[in-house]
């Protein structure tokens, strides 16, 4: 009888510790960095783009004059065109999003392009010295200069009639594919000149069907369009290529039950970290191990979600250094594989 007494008495003993041990925790996502496939250096924060492509045998090509020639050609072409507003296009969907990305300042002048005295367009613009460079980037106060060397498409299409094998309609299939190529470089004016050099190549392409020819070929793009959605293509996959992306993750806060320090947890969620920080930091100097912990890692949380990852690591190990908790080390493992760490 006495033995299990004290089992009983040991079991409820367990019970309480893991109930009142229990964290009261919120999730909420959150949008981290992922790092640009091309690192560009810390210290270029602001650019000028401008075009050297543009050689004397490119032209705003006429959209009619394209759609005449297209229809002369059966809806079959294999021509490489030099569309200027196509170059054009490229450069401003570039500094779009490269400013969108939240990672470059960026300036597009007026006059805009470098003349290119090149008699072949494959060939690339002349490259810069270290002059022309500097005075670039002074006038337009940035801190590198990136020029787009030459840019060309090729446009490729074709049509055919697949016949019907169940005595049905005849189905016609057309498609128009763009393949378009740019070479960029990126100038920094230092003692010495610092160039980065970058290539694009892909396709962009549609294909449409319908039982007669004038359905599918009103379902197409313009040639025109066609042109420019390549360009739109180029210019997006340079951005993304030198700019950090985003991805969604979840991250865990916690709930103290303080009810003035809880007040944050409504900014928290309207995504103002500023004014969550301030309501936490008046706790930080808690003199209670346990609640002081559980406010460290918050402010830990929120210097993360304004981008100072140093200073999310240094809260998080004041955390975990208050009152040890599985849910801190954690934390402290995910802060340091972010490279802004390192």
């Amino acid at each position: 009888m006495s033995l299990f007494f004290r089992r009983y008495n040991w079991v409820s003993y367990g019970l309480f510790i893991l109930l009142t041990s229990c964290v009261s925790m919120g999730k909420i996502p959150v949008q981290v960095p992922v790092p640009a496939p091309r690192v560009i250096p810390a210290d270029i924060q602001s650019v000028v783009l401008m075009n050297g492509s543009m050689t004397d045998a490119f032209k705003n090509l006429n959209s009619d004059s394209l759609e005449n020639f297209f229809v002369k050609k059966k809806l079959s072409l294999d021509d490489l065109m030099l569309d200027s507003l196509a170059a054009d296009t490229t450069l401003k969907v570039l500094a779009n999003n490269l400013y969108e990305s939240g990672r470059y300042d960026v300036v597009i002048p007026l006059k805009r392009n470098l003349p290119n005295y090149n008699l072949n367009f494959y060939k690339k613009s002349a490259s810069l010295s270290l002059p022309e460079v500097r005075q670039i980037c002074n006038e337009f106060k940035v801190d590198a200069l990136l020029l787009l060397e030459n840019f060309y498409e090729k446009v490729n299409t074709s049509f055919q009639v697949e016949p019907s094998y169940e005595g049905g309609y005849n189905e016609c299939v057309a498609y128009i594919q763009v393949a378009y190529h740019s070479n960029w470089k990126l100038y920094q004016p230092k003692e010495k000149l610092m160039v980065a050099k970058f290539e694009v190549n892909d396709t962009i392409y549609w294909e449409k069907s319908g039982i007669t020819l004038q359905e599918t070929y009103e379902k197409l793009p313009t040639i025109k369009e066609a042109l420019l959605g390549g360009a739109v293509e180029n210019g997006q996959n340079l951005a993304e290529y030198i700019s950090p992306g985003w991805k969604q993750e979840e991250r865990s806060y916690f709930i103290t039950n303080n009810k003035e320090a809880d007040k944050a947890i409504k900014f928290l969620n309207k995504n103002d970290w500023n004014s969550a920080e301030k309501i936490w930091m008046k706790f930080s100097n808690s003199t209670t191990a346990s609640f002081r912990s559980k406010i460290e890692y918050n402010l830990a949380l929120a210097a993360e979600m304004n981008g100072n990852i140093k200073d999310a690591l240094l809260w998080a190990k004041k955390s975990f250094q208050s009152k040890y908790s599985r849910i801190a080390e954690n934390y402290i493992r995910l802060l340091n594989s972010r490279p802004e760490v390192n």
